[in-house]
């Protein structure tokens, strides 16, 4: 039973395979069929072609494009049918209709056609030209430039385009557009050269330009058309670099206004590489340079900055290897450092001394601090020192004296003029003046200082503490805080 199975399996296995085949078979008749078909039809065609019969061709190599299944074929259809529009287009050129042979040019769709499409174009334009029709003339020549880019033809339109716009209609900037375009396709090229003659008419106007450009500071934009004018074979390249060279050295001399003497330095050297009889020159600009980098460095130093003014001394190396002034400022600025690190170790050291009272000690110390480093921190603390010392030695004569100095006497003469206005009004046995009186504060080192004017109507107190560490006065009534104004 199994074995009987087995051999229907087989049986089935085989119609499958000879299905499969007889279908590959008859797919492979079909192809050969369509095949020879469209071999005919392409012969046809070409004996139709042959036959200068370019109309009927023309349809019987559209129909078979349609249908076309082998692409060899499909393209032997196409350069044909192409060809028989480019006879039709010369056909029609011969009889003088030159729209109609302009469109077959355009439907044959080759480089043959694009070439005599061209010359149409050219000599459409030449046409419109001695008939004053500039216009129209221009028309033509863009019809080229724009429908076959690629032609052989350009570099010679370009030329034509480039006499219309200056003899005609003396277009500076769109004769100098389609001059770039020229040279940059074309460089060399008998029309390129001819061309050059148009440009020379007006290019030192776009050399002065570019002069008048970097006069008035705007050097991006001198350096763009100078740049764009060194590409081109209409200037002297020379000149051109030297006028670079200017733009440059301009640069770095804003560039030092604005005590960017790095930038400056690099405008400098890239001047000199355009314009190499700069070295002498800028060589001096340079030298003059290092100082000022020293100067700026020092600026920074004084103002604690010591790492960029590091930065600005070692920069003047790289002009002058080995400048002996950047290299006492250098040491100048370590020498500096370590001062700066001394006298805050030597104030530390003081103020614990203050802390204990010990004034002679802390004195000297401060004093020693702020000979390494002149900070107003430090000299307030050797002021405040002497004050102190000096109260110790006798406060009352030293808050008097205070009082005295305030404002150079400012305190004093508002009481006497007080006092004098007083005894203008009453008879001095009425008046009772209590004198200048110094007094114990409150806090340490601190004093009250009082004046007292007593009349049968009026009475005046004064009264101010002062605080010798610090020789602070500070009013305790309105009446003193007007004095003090």
């Amino acid at each position: 039973m199994r074995k009987q199975g087995k051999i229907l399996y087989m049986r089935f296995k085989m119609q499958k395979v000879w299905s499969f085949s007889l279908r590959i078979w008859l797919f492979g008749l079909v192809l050969l069929s369509f095949s020879a078909c469209e071999i005919n039809r392409l012969n046809q065609a070409e004996e139709l072609y042959d036959a200068q019969n370019y109309t009927l061709a023309i349809k019987q190599l559209d129909d078979l494009i349609k249908i076309a299944k082998n692409g060899a074929y499909r393209t032997r259809a196409e350069l044909l049918r192409g060809n028989c529009y480019l006879e039709l287009g010369n056909l029609a050129a011969a009889n003088q209709d030159v729209p109609l042979s302009i469109k077959f040019y355009k439907l044959a769709n080759n480089q043959n056609a694009d070439t005599e499409l061209g010359q149409t174009y050219l000599r459409l334009s030449q046409q419109a030209y001695r008939a004053n029709n500039k216009a129209l003339a221009m028309r033509y020549l863009n019809d080229v430039l724009r429908e076959i880019p690629e032609s052989s033809l350009v570099p010679e339109v370009m030329l034509r385009r480039i006499s219309i716009l200056m003899d005609e209609y003396h277009d500076h900037n769109s004769t100098w557009e389609d001059y770039k375009y020229l040279h940059d396709n074309f460089p060399n090229n008998p029309f390129e050269l001819q061309a050059r003659r148009y440009v020379a008419q007006f290019i030192d106007n776009n050399v002065n330009y570019a002069v008048t450009l970097t006069e008035s500071g705007y050097f991006t934009d001198a350096l763009k058309e100078l740049f764009e004018l060194a590409r081109y074979p209409v200037v002297d390249g020379e000149n051109i670099n030297k006028l670079i060279a200017n733009v440059y050295q301009a640069q770095a001399e804003e560039y030092i206004d604005a005590q960017d003497y790095l930038q400056a330095d690099r405008m400098f050297r890239i001047a000199i590489q355009y314009d190499p009889l700069k070295a002498t020159e800028i060589q001096k600009r340079l030298e003059d340079i290092t100082s000022l980098y020293i100067q700026k460095g020092n600026g920074l130093m004084a103002a604690r900055d010591f790492e960029n003014a590091l930065v600005h001394y070692q920069k003047v190396f790289d002009i002058i290897p080995d400048y002996a002034p950047a290299q006492e400022a250098i040491r100048a600025l370590y020498k500096k450092q370590e001062d700066i690190a001394r006298a805050a170790q030597i104030f530390k050291e003081a103020e614990r001394l203050e802390s204990s009272e010990k004034y002679n000690d802390a004195l000297a110390l401060f004093r020693q601090a702020q000979s390494l480093d002149p900070l107003p921190e430090y000299q307030n603390h050797i002021q405040t020192m002497q004050n102190v010392l000096e109260a110790q030695k006798n406060p009352n004569v030293f808050a008097q004296k205070i009082i005295n100095e305030y404002k150079n006497g400012q305190i004093l003469k508002r009481v006497a003029a007080k006092r004098a206005e007083v005894l203008a009004d009453y008879k001095a046995n009425e008046i009772r003046d209590s004198g200048w009186k110094i007094l114990l504060s409150t806090g340490q080192f601190k004093y009250e200082a009082r004046y007292d004017l007593l009349t049968p109507n009026d009475t005046f107190l004064y009264v101010w503490q002062v605080n010798l560490r610090d020789r602070s006065i500070i009013p305790l009534n309105r009446l003193s805080e007007d004095v003090l104004k």
